[in-house]
């Protein structure tokens, strides 16, 4: 297996990775909202062995004490996913040098997907970092509607007139024409001249987890902008997409990293840490298909349920952790994706058990529970190998006095 890794170009895998999306959307019956695809992106740094080969190849962060890439102990790689997170599939998967920024990558996904998404509603959700007028004037060049939110200084002056849900405009002089780095982004703006933003005011709130008593819900005002119309998503489904719908791409990350072990490498040369990084990845994607098939049968057992029985506290979803290890697990599946199952019927009643099995093993869903990230006490410092960047993943001092560890920012 290695020296057949050690022989396969990596550069395949994101070929096949937009095939499986295009595939997926000719031939499956995918889900929408409103008729919308709805894409969200992100990228995560991901930890990989400490080879020389790997030190070459991707670097890592540089600081005051280690100034050279030669003096870099752990290597990281930024990975970069473009993921359509109703459907919980990767459109594409780009693995970049520690150093990369992660708004050329986001282009370069875009420039990636553009035939497979031409000619339909294409939405996408983006943080705070990739908020520019270079993005929307992309979106509006290709027809895509784009939802970010707002850093505090972002056209502050004028965010600061619009009361709740309001639009403003960016007009492009020559100072603001220079800064563009994108040549057809330039072209549009010196054509049009200003580009009408819609800016919305609004809040979410979140209760904590792990506290005996009850904790109030805490509130946190933020501001979006958009170009999505107000005619059909108001101020409440703006904040509804970005909380609840962006935050699957963060999911995403988690269930690659954790429970299909995406920093778990079996050699430090590039091609098969980057084969290993992609497959598991392209995994991520078979493991979505069979979610949302899961997640329909689901919701058909639901309704068909009889009447008068008291509704349960929460709402449940599929277990991905239990489908990701299923995939990974059924010989018959992997058989069948590499193209050695010659009896179709057979594996049809075979893939309809598994459909059915996944559906039985679910998790419930507590909208608006979050774990306290930064001031939280332990007793000991976490375990789990793989965790997520961010939320999951933050810095922890030694407190000398309680004899334990705190998280700090």
């Amino acid at each position: 297996m290695f020296k057949a890794l050690d022989k396969t170009n990596p550069d395949v895998f994101p070929l096949i990775i937009r095939q499986f999306a295009k595939d997926f959307y000719e031939h499956q019956d995918y889900q929408t909202l409103n008729d919308w695809i709805v894409l969200a992106c992100d990228g995560t740094k991901m930890d990989l062995p400490p080879s020389e080969e790997m030190r070459e190849k991707f670097g890592g962060y540089l600081n005051q004490t280690i100034t050279d890439e030669s003096m870099v102990r752990k290597p990281q790689a930024t990975c970069s996913v473009l993921m359509d997170v109703v459907n919980h599939v990767v459109l594409d998967a780009l693995i970049k040098p520690c150093s990369t920024s992660e708004i050329p990558i986001l282009y370069e996904h875009l420039e990636n997907c553009r035939e497979l998404l031409q000619g339909k509603k294409v939405m996408l959700l983006c943080d705070r970092y990739y908020g520019s007028a270079e993005l929307f004037l992309y979106c509006k060049i290709f027809g895509y509607k784009l939802l970010v939110r707002a850093k505090s200084y972002m056209y502050k002056d004028q965010v600061a007139e619009i009361k709740k849900d309001g639009m403003i405009q960016l007009n492009f002089d020559k100072a603001w024409l220079r800064r563009l780095k994108r040549e057809d982004c330039r072209a549009y703006a010196q054509e049009h001249l200003y580009l009408d933003v819609r800016v919305v005011k609004n809040h979410f709130e979140y209760a904590m987890n792990g506290y005996k008593r009850k904790q109030n819900k805490i509130r946190i005002d933020s501001v979006y902008m958009t170009d999505l119309e107000h005619m059909e998503f108001s101020s409440s489904d703006i904040v509804e997409l970005y909380h609840v719908r962006r935050w699957d791409n963060e999911t995403a990350y988690f269930d690659i990293k954790d429970h299909l072990e995406a920093e778990r490498f079996n050699s430090g040369k590039y091609h098969i840490v980057a084969c290993e990084l992609y497959g598991k990845i392209l995994c991520y994607s078979v493991c979505g298909v069979l979610y949302g098939t899961a997640d329909e049968l689901l919701l058909k057992r639901a309704a068909e349920s009889k009447t008068g029985v008291s509704s349960p506290m929460y709402d449940y979803i599929p277990n991905m952790k239990y489908i990701c290890d299923t995939v990974r697990m059924e010989h018959i599946l992997l058989q069948f994706l590499t193209g050695k199952v010659r009896e179709p019927e057979k594996f049809s009643a075979y893939l309809e058990q598994l459909e059915d099995d996944c559906s039985r093993n679910t998790v419930p869903v507590r909208p608006g529970r979050h774990y306290k990230r930064w001031g939280r006490w332990m007793s000991s410092i976490p375990t789990a190998k793989f965790r997520i960047d961010g939320r999951r993943n933050p810095p922890i001092e030694k407190c000398y006095k309680t004899n334990g560890y705190m998280t700090t920012k």
